[in-house]
Formats: structure tokens, sequence, C-alpha cells
């Protein structure tokens, strides 16, 4: 649990702080206060006061996004010097789960995931896929209609633009949908030549470029949604705003540089000899030699301005996002309008000696995600959860039927009434064959060639020590390992097929 003050986080500080899966600051994971919470959704300005929790019903939904955004905002605890306070204002109005991760640590299969209701092991959807892909991949194994498309089919005027789905949007998806600028590129505006990193093979760069926020296309995102939603309606709408930052390159205005000096910022904690003790298939699964090694960043005074531009990213993508919850609360719709923001998947910045996801690890799997609005209860929950969950339960909220289909189940219960759900241990794949599974302690991750890793999170938060070849934690390897599928599709498309 958390009070958000903005004044500290500005300063680089937390005033009263949630205690994330991992760096405990004040409280521990399961003890918090209330009372606090509330305060702290009066002092965001979300909610006002007399608005209690439960008051009203929501006919709307706004979808937000966010790229790469691991778990460096302050309602989830996992770094001192981010600055996201329309992020943390949204988290402190309603439910926030620090304990939820995505179905893949790419951006394709989660974000297919997300809007399918299917789990990759469903549809074969393990790596990117192109959005005209899409549709025939998830109807091949199931009649679901894609979140957009269900909500359209119960009376909905659903919307979109920037990265929704991999490559913006899939034909068809929306009503009315507007792709990422073309003359901005797929990440935003190009500096003539790479700034720091000079590969082809990655869009890994940083450092400050363009000049102006009106240049970046978050902010014309950002822009456009907050006019949509002053926008006169005579229907109920969905409207899904994809953010890219802080996918790479991390370009941003000098301006938001500036915010975090060089000198001050604080590192992650790193263990050289890291991945000694993981299995050979973690080590090739995990390679991305396109892009930075921490050895490398080091040796070339690297490493700061990389988190710097990371965490500049970061600030700016929560103003976006502070422009659309703005314009909600403008439009007089935010008593009838539930908003959900998630990301797609996280990102190392150096653990693990790598700067990327594409990981069964915890920071490549670990995301933000929230729920407030009308009828959302005020509260942290540290159960574990999924993107999976995401469609039934905006479904739920908003009185629609049950899409049985759905692989995830309807957060509803607890988001609405505070009733406790069943623990479910939430599962990522990365690749045909390798799976991790999270529980609220452990974290097992499985290889195509039946290596292993196990994490005990209460002891070593930072993944550090694997003990998956040790005979006390047999148990846990078989209690968790049943949540592998044992009959999962192979890659879409498949070998045969694509021939």
């Amino acid at each position: 649990m958390f009070i958000y003050d903005q004044n500290q986080a500005q300063a680089g500080r937390v005033a009263l702080i949630v205690c994330g899966r991992k760096h405990m600051v004040q409280v521990s994971r399961r003890e918090f206060s209330m009372g606090a919470l509330l305060g702290a959704t009066m002092l965001s300005g979300c909610l006002q006061p007399g608005q209690a929790a439960g008051a009203g019903k929501a006919k709307n939904l706004l979808l937000i996004v966010i790229d790469d955004l691991n778990d460096w905002v302050t309602a989830l605890g996992d770094h001192p010097q981010v600055n996201t306070p329309h992020i943390d204002a949204l988290a402190a109005s309603g439910t926030v789960f620090t304990n939820a991760h995505a179905q893949a640590p790419i951006c394709g299969p989660s974000r297919a995931s997300l809007f399918s209701g299917l789990y990759p092991a469903q549809t074969g959807i393990y790596g990117q896929i192109k959005d005209a892909d899409l549709g025939p991949a998830v109807a091949a194994v199931s009649p679901t209609l894609l979140l957009p498309q269900y909500l359209r089919s119960h009376g909905f005027f659903t919307a979109g633009r920037g990265k929704v789905s991999h490559q913006g949007g899939q034909e068809g998806m929306f009503d009315e949908y507007h792709a990422r600028s073309a003359k901005n590129g797929d990440y935003g505006p190009k500096p003539e030549k790479r700034i720091k990193w000079d590969s082809d093979k990655t869009h890994t760069d940083w450092g400050a470029h363009p000049d102006t926020d009106a240049e970046m296309i978050d902010h014309i995102t950002a822009t456009w949604g907050a006019q949509f939603l002053q926008r006169e309606h005579t229907q109920p709408f969905m409207l899904a705003l994809g953010f890219v930052r802080p996918h790479v390159p991390w370009y941003v205005p000098q301006h938001w540089l500036d915010k975090f000096p060089l000198d001050e910022i604080e590192m992650p904690k790193v263990l050289a000899n890291d991945l000694g003790d993981v299995p050979q298939a973690a080590r090739d699964l995990a390679a991305v030699p396109q892009m930075p090694t921490l050895e490398w960043a080091m040796e070339n005074n690297e490493w700061r301005p990389i988190m710097q531009a990371y965490l500049a990213s970061i600030a700016f993508v929560d103003h976006c996002v502070g422009m659309v919850m703005e314009s909600l609360r403008a439009s007089g719709r935010s008593e009838d309008t539930l908003v959900c923001l998630a990301s797609d998947n996280g990102y190392h910045l150096g653990e693990k000696q790598r700067f990327a996801k594409m990981s069964l690890w915890e920071r490549s799997t670990r995301v933000p995600l929230m729920f407030a609005g009308p009828g959302i209860r005020p509260q942290v929950i540290t159960d574990p959860v999924g993107l999976i969950d995401i469609y039934p339960t905006t479904i739920d909220i908003l009185g629609l039927p049950a899409n049985t289909e759905n692989a995830g189940r309807s957060l509803a219960p607890l988001l609405t009434l505070g009733q406790a759900l069943p623990v479910e241990p939430q599962l990522s794949v990365y690749g045909e064959g390798n799976y991790a599974v999270i529980d609220q302690r452990y974290r097992y991750i499985r290889y195509a060639d039946g290596s292993e890793e196990l994490y005990d999170h209460e002891n070593d938060p930072m993944e550090w020590t694997n003990l998956a070849e040790r005979p006390e934690v047999a148990e846990v390897k078989q209690r968790l390992g049943r949540y592998i599928p044992a009959n999962a599709l192979p890659e879409f498309p498949s070998p045969t097929a694509a021939s």
C-alpha cells in the first residue's frame, strides 16, 4: 500500500511506498492500511471526496497499453527515482496488482493473448506476428472474437490509436483506428544517424531527440485520445491507446533527460556471475547479441545514460497518460468509464547481464496492471494475476455476457466487491516449450529440453540463486509444473503450413 506524494516523487523519493514483490520499503507485502490508500486516493484527484468506491456503473472502457514498461512505477516500488505521478494517481484511485505478469515477454504474443483471451499455447503464437495473421491464427483454434470486436458485437463503438496490437491494430479490429504516423516510423522520429548504439538489427539506442514533445508519437496519440474523449458519444465506447515509450529507442526531448542527473541515478543491483547457475538453455534463450551487454555498457560508461534514458522515457509516457486522464475528468465521463492500464512485458536494465526483454525471468514478465473507475475498490493486490485476465474482467465489469472462450478469469468480484479469489499461479511462455510459472512466492522455469530454474522470491527477490536441483524443493516444482500445458500447439504457422 502507498500514499503518493508528488513533491517527494519529483525529488527522487517516495514518501510512503507500497511494497512491491521485491523491495519492501516500509511495510510488508501483506501489511497495509486501507485508510492510507483512501487518503492517497483523495490526494490523487482521481476520486473526489464523497465519491465512494462502488458508486456508479461503468459503461465505457479506456484501455491504455504501454510498451516495455517494467515494474519501475512508484505503485510497485521497484526503483526509487521513477517519476510517474499520473500512473500513481490512477493506481491510488483503484486496484493495483503488484504481482501481475505478461503471458509472453515480447510484444506480439503478449498482445495477441491479451486481445484474444487465449494463452500462447492455445494459439501457437509464441513470437512476433503480423496483424494480418492475428485473426487467422486465433480463428484456427477458437470462434472467439478479439476484445474490441466482442465489445462492438454488444453495441460499443470501438476506437484505437498507436501500438495497440503488435503492429498497431488489425484491419477491422476497431470501428476507428489511427496507425502510428508513417513519417515518424514505428517508434518515433529518428535522428540522421544513431546516437549511441549503431546496429541495424535492433531499435536500441538512447539520447536526446527530437526537440519537442509534440513530435513524439505518444504525444500525438495522447492528444488524439484526449480529443476523442471530448466528443459527443451516443453509444458506449472502447478507447484503446497504445503508447510506445519506454520501448527502444529511448529517445526523448532533452528536458526529460534533465530530470534525471547522471550522477544521481541509483543503479540496479546485479550479480557478476548471475548466469553461473542457470542451464545452457536459459542462456541460449535469453541471448540478445544485437543489443548491448552489461559488460559493454560498463566499459563504455553507458550504463548510467541508458538508465537515464529509460527513466526519462517512463516520465514522458506518464505525462502522456496524464493528458488522457485529465481529458477524461474534464469530459465528465470518469464516473462511467472503466480505466485499465497495463504494460505488455517487462525489461532488464542490466540485471542478468542484459538490456532486453525476451526471457522468462522476473524482470521480463512482471508488469504494471491497474483498474480504476466507478465501483472499483481502492486496494493493492499481491496475489498473482495475468494480462490474460483483462478480457474477461473488463466485459464482466461492463455488464456483458461472459465469453466462454476466455482462458483467463474475471477479477471483477475482487475489484468491485473485495471478494477474495482462489490463488492461481500465472503462466508465461517464451518460444515453443519454454515456460515460467509464478505464484505468490516462487518462480519455476522449465525449458523445452527439460532443464529448470526455481527462485524463492521471499528470500531471493533478485533471482540470484537457482534452487532447481535441491531435493527439498521437489514438491514445489511438481506443484507448479502441473500448470505447464501438456498439449500446447506448435508455433503458428507450423513449418508444414508455411511450406
